[in-house]
């Protein structure tokens, strides 16, 4: 974990935050003692998700709930066992 002085935080803010949202921890000390700590935030498995939906064109969202698009279906006749096959990769 790292410390920081308050002055140097306020001085180099955009550079430990960028730190944080990475994953590293940063204890704050004032006059040598530790006063805080910096950390990025914990995303839960369904808001990565639900993000990773979004990035992908899969989902919509404006606020309250997310609208998913439908996939689109193959044209034309499709053979059960290449779909099957092609499922598990």
């Amino acid at each position: 974990m790292r410390s920081v002085n308050i002055a140097t935080l306020k001085a180099k803010l955009s550079e430990y935050v960028r730190l944080a949202k990475k994953g590293e921890r940063i204890r704050i000390l004032d006059r040598r003692r530790a006063v805080a700590e910096l950390s990025g935030l914990q995303v839960s498995d369904d808001q990565r998700i639900a993000h990773d939906l979004l990035r992908a064109g899969q989902a919509e969202w404006h606020g309250g709930k997310p609208r998913f698009r439908p996939m689109k279906l193959r044209k034309g006749p499709a053979n059960i066992a290449d779909a099957v096959l092609e499922d598990r990769g």
